[in-house]
């Protein structure tokens, strides 16, 4: 029998970036790792205080690399990361070996590329898991390396020439996939806005600008706003300004009772924000973030909107009167809603976590293991 199997635990290192839309979903896995299997967890990431702030909230120990853009920046900085590259790869396989896992799992982000090729190099089993539906620079590169190649989006199946591909779904936390059980009154109302844990400036403003619009429809709507740390300030001020009553927080780790609540969902098309939609089977607005890496949050809400499960609105096309407009056509048809909302949850796949961490477990039992030098 494979000797990785006889060791007390089974040990695996996670790369993943260090926003949330990274790390929750690194988590899930983690959390899967840990309870199914009692597996040693250790993350690799970078030096972003939410990062730290999650993996302290879920008790996973970590590890900083130095690690950066390569796609989306101006030449110098792409320059100076490809100069820091051997660095961040030395780097990520002293983590390797002193931590001596028996897979590396790369979940996306700056960190995933240096802590893949490490483990390439020392003969470690690696797989990856690909967000969006388009494939990331860093996971194209990858995946000539990987041994498993999970995919949350069906469509990006053919674009790796593959037979290591497995189309698992988003993972996600437990609270998406088990949440409280509540009532949700039909009125008020419950409308959140979201931008990811970053937040979203150009929704924050519109929304903001969306309220003289909705205002015979002030007692109607329960608003809770996360806007991303820089807007908190500016979105709490505005609601103030219009004397319109709304939650606002800048960012929770509780999103899935937020959306739990919620009738509709005005956010961002990131892969997360996606399956956790799906999960909780909530109608939704989707604002794609224009400047994302090859359209993908537009390919990404494509998936939802041609099912008739999400409104695709373009970031060029909102406007304060058009949300306003788009908001009360939907929350004014609860039959419309309730299509929506069945045919979101239509595309959930929850068990993504447990499908990951069952593949792996293979992957690891089949693999011969080698000596860290």
């Amino acid at each position: 029998m494979n000797d990785r199997v006889n060791k007390n635990r089974i040990g695996v290192v996670i790369a993943s970036g260090g926003t949330g839309g990274h790390l929750f979903p690194a988590v899930a896995v983690a959390q899967e790792f840990r309870n199914r299997l009692g597996a040693k967890i250790s993350f690799v990431t970078t030096a972003r205080a939410m990062a730290l702030e999650i993996l302290q909230r879920y008790q996973f120990p970590w590890q900083i690399i130095d690690a950066g853009a390569l796609k989306g920046q101006g030449l110098w900085r792409r320059l100076a990361t490809l100069a820091g590259l051997p660095g961040s790869i030395l780097q990520a396989q002293r983590v390797l070996r002193q931590e001596s896992p028996d897979l590396v799992l790369g979940m996306g982000g700056y960190s995933t590329g240096p802590v893949g090729v490490a483990a390439w190099r020392l003969g470690i089993p690696l797989a990856i898991h690909e967000q969006n539906a388009i494939l990331g620079f860093t996971n194209k590169l990858l995946a000539r390396l990987a041994d498993r190649i999970f995919l949350s989006f069906p469509d990006a199946d053919g674009q790796v020439d593959s037979d290591r591909t497995i189309w698992t779904g988003m993972p996600l936390r437990p609270e998406f996939i088990h949440p409280q059980p509540m009532e949700r009154p039909a009125s008020p109302q419950t409308l959140l806005i979201m931008g990811g844990s970053q937040g979203a400036h150009q929704i924050n403003l519109q929304m903001l600008a969306a309220l003289e619009f909705l205002r015979e429809w002030r007692q109607q709507l329960n608003i809770i706003h996360l806007t991303g740390l820089a807007d908190v300030d500016l979105v709490k001020n505005g609601y103030a300004q219009a004397d319109f009553p709304a939650t606002v927080m800048a960012f929770t780790p509780d999103v899935a009772a937020y959306m739990a609540q919620a009738h509709l969902v005005v956010c961002r098309a990131g892969a997360s924000t996606l399956a956790e939609l799906t999960a909780l089977g909530r109608a939704a607005i989707l604002v794609p973030y224009p400047y994302a890496a090859n359209q993908h949050q537009e390919k990404n809400a494509r998936w939802l909107s041609e099912a008739q499960a999400a409104y695709l609105l373009a970031n060029q096309d909102l406007t304060g009167a058009g949300l306003a407009a788009l908001i009360k056509e939907l929350l004014d048809n609860p039959v419309k809603l309730a299509d929506m909302e069945s045919r979101c949850h239509s595309l959930a796949r929850l068990e993504a976590a447990a499908t990951m961490v069952a593949e792996c477990q293979r992957l690891i039992t089949s693999t011969t293991p080698k000596e860290l030098d």
